[in-house]
């Protein structure tokens, strides 16, 4: 009997839910203590952000793009209840773990409390995918091959669907040790790939104009193909007279595409073209209204298409006007050609690992909604200014592409440290005048998110009360 292959590590079977500790906070944890520690929690300190500024919310719904500051690991759980099977593509650019960013803890621990950490999170955004909905992770050589096993693991192999390589440097790093690292790599998953299929890509000027119309056919503009294939067929080796009275013959081992019968078909229907002259090599015409609205996407991105991490940095400092910095931002071009063929306006994106919010900023330019989480500080100066300058209608990164002029909104929340905390002291209450001043600081803090929905200060009054 065949046996499964699977990647084996230590602390595989834990939880991480910080890795800045020496051994990532966790994994010393009891599976009780693990199921009580990501309970759904609730959000509180809410404010919706628009081009005319920001306004406290006391009710909320689940249609509003929303920007979560917070574990995203207890961010994943607490969406769940209200958001489960309803993201369309999910895209995170997590760390990397090079030993330069977060993960700087005990060299014994770091690799397996990474691939931890990560299996983890991807267990619980699975969850959250629709059906018919996609994950692109954003990794580099250091821990690709091994995410990659892990993804098989919980995705499924038979759902990989490519590995992307984005061109991210636009030139040599001449002073790297032993090989110029100018690529990333993109892990494609689809929950399920017999439902997931691609938007084909909008067909480039360049590509375009590789249609013309010399022979001013009235199908329109058309482009040649080869006629002949390799796979050696001999009923389809046969001599051609052109129109010249010229006669060909396909090259010694190759023949062509066709049958002879349906050879004279084509050129019936006027879909040979034989040169300006009529002696050239047979070629088929192929009409530009005959093929795909779109172009099938390809698995390696050049930096001309999709920007690189330059670009990135420039179209980031616009957007802060200066004001901000963030070392590993990715360019928006990137993130629109992924949300191009991963999803369609009005579907939900998610991205928890929000960073410098270039997810978020696409999405609201395309006309996608969002779900974008991210624990660290620098998210009130960085990414929540970003989204604010979006929605007033910035014009860098791919705004003159798409026409973007401002507009849309989204929520800002804090995710609460934990609900047991919060009904404790409800319920430990000693009169209606402590519990009303209780209840009174929650409704200033605006709504929360509990397990089963959503939910206001006033429903824990009622609850409560």
């Amino acid at each position: 009997m065949e046996q499964e292959i699977v990647l084996q590590w230590e602390h595989k079977g834990r939880l991480v839910l910080d890795t800045r500790a020496a051994e990532g906070t966790g994994l010393r944890l009891t599976e009780p203590e693990m199921k009580r520690l990501v309970q759904p929690r609730a959000l509180h300190f809410i404010a919706r952000h628009t081009a005319q500024g920001a306004q406290p919310v006391r009710e909320l719904n689940d249609s509003e793009n929303l920007l979560i500051k917070g574990n995203n690991l207890l961010a994943l759980y607490s969406l769940k209840r209200v958001f489960g099977e309803k993201i369309k593509l999910i895209y995170i650019d997590p760390p990397y773990n090079t030993g330069k960013e977060s993960f700087g803890y005990n060299d014994r621990f770091r690799h397996s409390v990474w691939l931890t950490f990560m299996k983890n999170r991807l267990e619980a955004a699975r969850d959250l995918l629709r059906p018919d909905g996609s994950l692109w992770i954003n990794i580099d050589d250091q821990e690709a091959h091994y995410l990659k096993v892990v993804c098989d693991e919980i995705f499924g192999r038979e759902n990989f669907v490519a590995n992307v390589i984005w061109q991210k440097k636009f030139s040599p790093q001449n002073d790297a040790r032993y090989f110029s690292d100018n690529h990333d790599h993109i892990l494609v998953y689809a929950k399920d790939k017999n439902r997931w299929r691609p938007n084909p890509l909008p067909r480039s000027e360049k590509a375009l104009a590789r249609y013309k119309n010399p022979d001013n056919d009235p199908r329109g503009p058309w482009a040649s193909g080869d006629l002949t294939v390799k796979t050696y067929n001999p009923a389809c080796d046969y001599p051609i007279r052109t129109p010249s009275g010229r006669v060909i013959n396909p090259p010694r081992g190759v023949c062509w595409r066709v049958s002879k019968q349906r050879f004279e078909e084509l050129v019936a229907d006027g879909r040979i073209w034989f040169g300006k002259n009529g002696d050239g090599v047979p070629r088929l015409k192929r009409f530009l209204s005959e093929v795909k609205s779109g172009m099938t996407p390809l698995t390696i991105w050049t930096h001309r298409e999709v920007g690189h991490n330059q670009e990135a940095k420039q179209e980031l400092r616009k957007a802060l006007n200066d004001r901000a910095f963030f070392h590993t931002p990715k360019p928006e071009r990137l993130l629109k050609r992924i949300l191009e063929i991963g999803s369609m306006p009005g579907d939900w994106v998610l991205d928890f690992f929000a960073g410098s919010g270039t997810t978020a900023a696409v999405a609201l330019k395309t006309g996608r909604r969002f779900i974008a989480v991210e624990q660290m500080d620098y998210i009130r100066e960085v990414t929540l200014e970003r989204l604010k300058n979006v929605a007033r209608g910035e014009s860098s990164g791919i705004s003159p592409l798409v026409g973007w002029k401002g507009g849309g909104s989204f929520l800002f929340a804090r995710l609460m440290s934990g609900n047991a905390a919060l009904e404790r002291a409800v319920r430990s209450a000693q009169n209606r005048t402590q519990l009303s001043k209780l209840l009174d600081l929650l409704e200033r803090a605006g709504g929360v998110l509990r397990g089963d929905g959503f939910a206001s200060a006033r429903d824990f009054r009622e609850h409560f009360g």
